[in-house]
């Protein structure tokens, strides 16, 4: 018995390493070859653990100097992060609404706001870009941000108004009340402090979204100062830098750096976030 335990245990160790390289090793190399020369990247004689001597960040400097990733990356950051705090302006007393408030078509309005998740977006491409070249928001900062708000704030409400129902009891809201709080500073002082975890789960998961949008970007510029870097990097696939896989892995590790920090920054929350737990 005790030596089919360890057995058991041991082949459960084997499956997590196994798993845990599958999963990792694609990242390594993503890395790894960002920090080589062109040749060296592509050279069958350099090592899975590449030399000191061999190692160079001469594909960064190239990808932000003869691409003006700059301008892609600061254009990321600002339509990201203005995307969710305006989703989340809205979604948080929405979703509110919809969890605490009782008025007529409240289920009928949740349920096409949730619905909106799983619609074909790319089918709206043709209404969207009609509207928003009417509105003059083409190939510009405010109308990609209007667009991924729109984008991202389905989302936001639908894990919004489940946490406001089940990770907040109604009992706090009426203790406020008792104190002489109103439904508005009982909401603002009670229980947005304890929603803090599911707002920073909300905020990630539509930073995330609006960050790695591609469609709505690609459809809404054709100008190289409104790209975000998403969009960006596709235009770089179709030039010379084809074959300069250095060069592309830098530029996806530049993509993927800034939610890996967004990330770090909100860990604390998103898992009390996630589990409907409010914060203390």
């Amino acid at each position: 018995m005790l030596n089919e335990n360890r057995r058991s245990r041991a082949l459960l160790y084997v499956g997590i390493i196994a798993f845990a390289l599958f999963a990792i090793v694609p990242y390594y190399w993503v890395i790894r070859t960002s920090i080589l020369s062109n040749l060296a990247a592509i050279s069958q004689d350099t090592g899975f653990i590449p030399a000191l001597s061999e190692l160079t960040l001469n594909a960064y400097t190239q990808i932000w100097n003869r691409f003006a990733f700059e301008t892609y990356f600061r254009n990321s950051i600002i339509v990201s992060v203005a995307a969710t705090v305006i989703s989340l302006f809205f979604a948080i007393p929405g979703a509110y609404a919809f969890a605490r408030l009782d008025f007529p078509g409240r289920q009928a309005l949740f349920y096409t706001a949730v619905f909106t998740i799983m619609f074909p977006w790319i089918v709206l491409t043709i209404p969207v870009y009609e509207v928003f070249y009417f509105l003059r928001l083409v190939n510009t900062l405010p109308g990609i941000i209007i667009a991924l708000s729109i984008f991202v704030l389905p989302q936001n409400i639908w894990l919004l108004q489940g946490f406001f129902r089940q990770g907040i009891p109604e009992n706090i809201e009426e203790a406020a009340l008792i104190d002489g709080h109103n439904e508005l500073t009982a909401f603002l002082r009670v229980v947005l402090p304890l929603s803090l975890p599911a707002v920073a789960a909300a905020a990630l998961f539509a930073f995330l979204t609006a960050w790695n949008n591609f469609l709505w970007v690609f459809v809404l510029t054709t100008d190289e100062a409104t790209r975000t870097a998403t969009v960006a990097i596709y235009y770089i696939l179709g030039s010379d830098v084809l074959r300069e896989w250095n060069v592309l892995m830098a530029s996806l590790v530049l993509l993927v750096a800034p939610p890996v920090v967004f990330y770090g920054l909100s860990r604390r929350y998103v898992g009390a976030g996630l589990g409907g737990s409010p914060g203390g």
